[in-house]
């Protein structure tokens, strides 16, 4: 029988859905963030902004749930790990939460300029710094969020699955190994330093996303491993053996 196998299976279906509701996200803004003329493309755009937006909150619930089921499982082993995990992944969604809401903000800003420029000519200038800083702020966010912190929380879960051997150990291991590289893309991309060379970025982003996804598979088809030796398996309640 293995440890927490229902409660592991729905930590791995979050992970997923996380994943993929960020991933479809990108794909469906990609249209409208980055335009030169940003402002009229989320006019243009505004059902394909509006959409993406609500997947990152999809994504923000997916995350928020991790960290609420993997509380009481980490706990039984190490209350710091525990409280350390649902810190960095709270930090994580506030940041992600903040571009999302100067992502939505272009919306409004879209209809004002829209309506000023009909009626009484609006100050298109002063609108489309607003709206440079406005998405500047939702990268900046996602970039801190999506890759800065999200390697402190994969560096905490990752640790506490290696030290109790919760997931097979060279799955953690690999985990790890990936930690900095995904930290190391967010903070030279804040730097700029990679802005021509988007595929270095992917490679470094790679390996932690691929071992998400592959340590979220194991969970839904294994479960979490029976803890043996030196940290014996704690007696699970009933209601969380499902």
């Amino acid at each position: 029988m293995k440890y927490f196998k229902g409660p592991a299976q729905r930590i791995g279906w979050l992970f997923v859905l996380a994943t993929v509701a960020g991933v479809l996200s990108v794909v469906v803004m990609a249209s409208t963030l980055g335009d030169e003329d940003l402002l009229a493309a989320v006019q243009a755009n505004q059902d394909s902004l509006l959409i993406g937006q609500m997947l990152i909150f999809v994504m923000l619930v997916a995350m928020t749930g991790t960290a609420v089921l993997l509380w009481p499982i980490l706990k039984r082993h190490s209350e710091t790990l525990a409280l350390g995990y649902v810190l960095a992944r709270t930090l994580e969604v506030v940041t992600i939460a903040i571009g999302l809401v100067a992502g939505l903000l272009l919306v409004p800003l879209s209809w004002s300029v829209a309506d000023g420029a009909d009626v009484a000519g609006a100050d298109v200038a002063g609108a489309d710094v607003l709206a440079e800083t406005l998405e500047a702020a939702s990268d900046w966010t996602g970039y801190l969020g999506a890759q800065m912190v999200f390697s402190i929380s994969a560096l905490v879960l990752n640790w506490a699955f290696f030290r109790y051997g919760l997931i097979p150990r060279w799955l953690s291991v690999w985990g790890l190994v990936g930690v900095p590289l995904m930290f190391l893309s967010g903070l030279l991309v804040m730097f700029e330093s990679l802005n021509s060379s988007a595929s270095a970025l992917n490679v470094l982003v790679v390996p932690l996303a691929v071992q998400e996804m592959a340590m979220a598979v194991w969970m839904i088809v294994k479960g979490f491993d029976e803890v043996t030796g030196s940290e014996p398996m704690l007696e699970v309640p009933e209601r969380l053996r499902a």
